[in-house]
This record gives C-alpha cells, structure tokens and sequence, in this order.
C-alpha cells in the first residue's frame, strides 16, 4: 500500500451546474460515484459522467489558490480557474475542438469532518469562441461512501 491509497475514499457525488444566459437560466443535476484523495494538500475528485457521446472520467484538482477541471473520454476538457484570472482552456467533442476562457468569481471548497462530506463551489464566467459570456455556477457535494 502507497501512502496516497492510505486516504483514499469512496464517495458519492452530486454535480449541479447552473448556466446564466441572459435572462434564461439552465440546471442540470448528475449523480454518480467515484473517488477522493489527496496528494500533498492538493484535493482530487474523480467520477464518471456518461452521456449519449459515452462515458466521460473527470478529475478535479483542487489547490488552495486554484481548482484544475480535467475530462477525458468521450469529452476532453481541461480548464483551470484561478480567482479573479482569465485563464485559456479547450473543450473536445466529436464535433471538434473549442478554446475556452474563464473567469472564475468564486472558488470554495468545505470538508465536515464529523458528516464527511464536502463542497466545492464555481463560479464562473465562460466565453467559448468568442461567443456571448455565460455565468456558470458549478457545485461538487460529495460524501464518503461508508
């Protein structure tokens, strides 16, 4: 046994998405179950999303100062969010290859210890090929499978 499998767990995790259009606003929900770690004090949340293009496995690194989203599957994703920053990303389909760029306005993780279970908040605003912006809200609750 390594030490990074000594904290490694099995959670629960419900993703919930909110995308501000305009005057529109879309929420999607997933729930699914994958994993928690940590390396150092870097936290890492790992599931799988599954969707009619197949089955998609996302990790997120989240540092102190930064969160990394990194998709692989059927959807290649890699974005980070540093607070207040622009930063450059792309999103991979099989309808091709977009840059994107966001400007994270929030970044807040929280762990109950008693409850084992945590959050991890995104806010952001997205601009993907020079489209209108978007105002996504992403929120990572996961809990400790027992």
């Amino acid at each position: 046994m390594t030490l990074h499998d000594i904290d490694k767990h099995a959670i629960k995790v419900t993703l919930q998405t909110k995308i501000k259009h305009g005057s529109e606003t879309e929420t999607y929900e997933l729930i699914t179950f994958g994993t928690k770690m940590y390396k150092g004090a870097d936290l890492y949340l790992q599931y799988k999303e599954e969707n009619e293009t197949g089955q998609t496995q996302t990790t997120i690194k989240h540092k102190p100062d930064e969160t990394i989203l990194l998709r692989n599957g059927a959807i290649k994703m890699r974005q980070l969010f540093r607070l207040q920053e622009a930063t450059n990303g792309h999103y991979e389909s099989i309808y091709g290859r977009l840059g994107l760029r966001t400007t994270a306005k929030k970044i807040h993780h929280q762990w109950d210890e008693q409850a084992k279970q945590g959050k991890l908040v995104l806010k952001y605003t997205l601009h993907m090929q020079g489209s209108e912006p978007g105002q996504y809200e992403m929120t990572i609750s996961y809990k400790e499978e027992a």
